[in-house]
């Protein structure tokens, strides 16, 4: 009687898992430079895009170059709200800035 009990419980939280329609890639692109810099930028079904541009910039008091990436993502969150972080990460760390949409 336990194992019926459990196997119907099982099968309720299965049931009462919201199905998620299958994300697709809408657009990819990536590009890698042999100077060290790179940009990509992908779209999916769901909404959510992201774009990143990258590159080696002197520092000052440094032989060493930094990385400097400056990017955007969005994303639609569980309350149907819509964000857009656009963001900047380098020597002084990652700084972003989130706007609603």
């Amino acid at each position: 009687m336990k194992h019926v009990i459990v196997l119907f419980a099982a099968l309720a939280v299965f049931c009462a898992v919201k199905a998620q329609d299958e994300v697709q890639v809408i657009s990819f692109n990536n590009d890698n430079n042999v100077d060290g810099s790179y940009q990509f930028a992908y779209e999916q079904s769901d909404g959510q895009k992201r774009e990143e541009k990258g590159e080696l910039k002197p520092v000052e008091g440094s032989d060493e170059p930094a990385l400097s990436v400056k990017g955007s993502y969005e994303y639609t969150d569980s309350n149907g709200q819509r964000y857009r972080v656009d963001y900047v990460a380098d020597e002084r760390g990652y700084r972003p800035t989130v706007t609603k949409l």
